[in-house]
């Protein structure tokens, strides 16, 4: 048996385009139609622009992006679809319609969870793992710095764990306003902004600071506002873009922790009560407790992908999630 599909391929800086290519099962793999497919706008951005270090393998724990990250790269990791035997599946595959998949690889979606919030899986499963990371106390503050998806769901996730004031810094309007409808006090990069976080924590700074703005300088700003021993959570992934820091100042002084974060890996302190299952079965409970799905601001047909990239990388203050309808 054998199918035609049709995948997005980037295939240079800027450059994707749509093929054809014919798809056979290996073994028992089984046939899936993608219903719903998500944009992972840090990293696929990144592969868009042609700032992902090419020579790096592009995910040695899914089978579906084995090989590098040179071009022409077949990428992405959010794909929601149906089996021919009726089973509503999430699958961490490429961008593409028709697809074969082991079906251990496949997650079977609760009967009562629309595409439309399970195309969040991925992006709340790496939410998660970042609240893990960070590690807050009941009662401290948190300052989540980039209000993207991941940004928005990890603020999600923390005004339910009891912690004290989460502040989020994000330029962007559209962002702030949805951090605002979570709870979240919303800043916005600006003069005076070290001031204003040092206000919203009683002087203190931050007790744990995340990075999710891809930027230098939201990294420093963790730094510079976290309270003496906090931590900074580094979310971010920056290809091949090289990051200067000022570590002489506030980060020796305040004995600061600096840690990274990605989801491929549970916490290994954690490792004697989760695991990947343990994790994956919270999340499924946040996306149908969440609703996630009010953050799609775009959907583009995949043949319109292009449109859709070129949207992310000109005006990314327009979208929260973007998502491509086979």
């Amino acid at each position: 048996m054998s199918v035609d599909a049709r995948a997005l391929y980037f295939t240079a800086p800027r450059t994707v385009e749509l093929r054809e290519e014919q798809c056979r099962p290996a073994g028992d793999q089984v046939l899936v139609r993608s219903r719903l497919i998500g944009i992972s706008h840090g990293t696929e951005m990144l592969a868009f622009r042609g700032e992902l270090p090419r020579e790096l393998e592009a995910d040695a724990s899914l089978r579906s992006l084995s090989g590098t990250l040179d071009y022409p790269l077949k990428y992405g990791y959010i794909n929601t679809g149906v089996t021919e035997s009726g089973r509503r599946v999430f699958a961490f595959y490429p961008h593409q319609d028709l697809f074969f998949a082991d079906p251990q690889e496949l997650i079977e979606l609760p009967p009562d969870l629309e595409f439309v919030d399970a195309v969040f899986l991925a992006n709340m499963e790496t939410a998660l793992g970042i609240v893990h990371d960070a590690n807050p106390r009941f009662g401290e503050s948190v300052l989540l710095i980039g209000q993207g998806v991941v940004g928005l769901l990890t603020a999600e996730i923390l005004s339910r764990a009891g912690v004290g004031k989460v502040i989020t810094v994000e330029p962007h309007l559209r962002r702030r306003r949805a951090s605002e409808g979570i709870g979240c006090v919303a800043l916005r990069p600006a003069a005076g902004l070290r001031r204003s976080i040092l206000e919203h924590t009683g002087g203190r700074g931050a007790d744990v600071a995340v990075n999710l703005s891809a930027s230098a300088e939201g990294l420093q700003l963790a730094i510079d506002t976290l309270a003496f021993e906090g931590t900074v959570v580094e979310a971010s992934w920056y290809g091949t873009r090289q990051v200067t820091l000022d570590l002489g100042r506030t980060f020796h002084r305040k004995r600061l922790h600096l840690r990274s974060s990605q989801v491929s890996r549970i916490d290994p302190a954690l490792s004697g009560r989760w695991d990947k299952r343990r994790r994956l079965d919270r999340v499924l409970e946040l996306l149908q407790s969440i609703h996630p799905s009010r953050y799609i601001t775009h959907r583009f047909t995949l043949d319109r992908a292009p449109e859709a990239y070129e949207l992310l990388d000109k005006h990314p203050g327009r979208c929260i999630q973007v998502v491509l309808e086979p």
